[in-house]
C-alpha cells in the first residue's frame, strides 16, 4: 500500500503557469525522440513539473487527445516521474505522432526519454532568467 502513495500524479506536479510555459518553450532544450518533441529547463523549485500537450491539428477528437494525454500521465507515474531527477526540471511533452499509441510503447518511449534528458544534463546548473524584452 505504500508503494501506491508514492507514485501519485499530484497538482504539484502539473505545470501551470502561463509565463513559465513561455518562457520553456521560448528558451528550453528541444529533445526530440519520435512520436514526441521534449522542451525542459532547470527550475528553482523542490519539484520537477510537467506540461502534456497533444495537437488539435493531428487529432481533431478531444476524445482521442485527452486518451492520449491520459497514457502519458500513466506512463509517467509509472515510471516515478516526481522521483526522477535529481536538478528538478520543468519539462514539456508535446505529443507529434500521427496515430493513437499502444501503451507499452508509450511506456518506453516515455522511459527513453526520461533517461535521455536525466544522462545528457545530469549536472545542469540552475540559472535565473532575466527579462530584457
Amino acid at each position: 500500500m505504500n508503494s501506491q502513495t508514492n507514485l501519485k500524479f499530484g497538482k504539484s506536479i502539473k505545470l501551470c503557469s502561463e509565463i513559465t510555459i513561455s518562457e520553456l518553450f521560448r528558451e528550453g532544450v528541444i529533445v526530440f525522440n519520435h512520436p514526441f518533441k521534449i522542451y525542459y529547463q532547470p527550475n528553482n523549485l523542490n519539484v520537477s513539473r510537467v506540461l502534456i500537450s497533444v495537437p488539435k491539428r493531428a487529432f481533431k477528437r478531444a476524445v482521442d487527445r485527452n486518451f492520449i494525454k491520459r497514457r502519458i500521465r500513466e506512463a509517467l507515474r509509472l515510471n516515478n516521474f516526481a522521483r526522477f531527477f535529481e536538478n528538478c526540471k520543468d519539462i514539456s511533452i508535446v505529443y507529434i505522432g500521427k496515430e493513437l499509441p499502444e501503451t507499452a510503447i508509450l511506456n518506453q518511449k516515455i522511459k527513453d526519454v526520461l533517461d535521455k534528458i536525466k544522462r545528457d544534463h545530469k549536472d545542469a546548473p540552475v540559472t535565473s532568467v532575466s527579462n530584457s524584452d
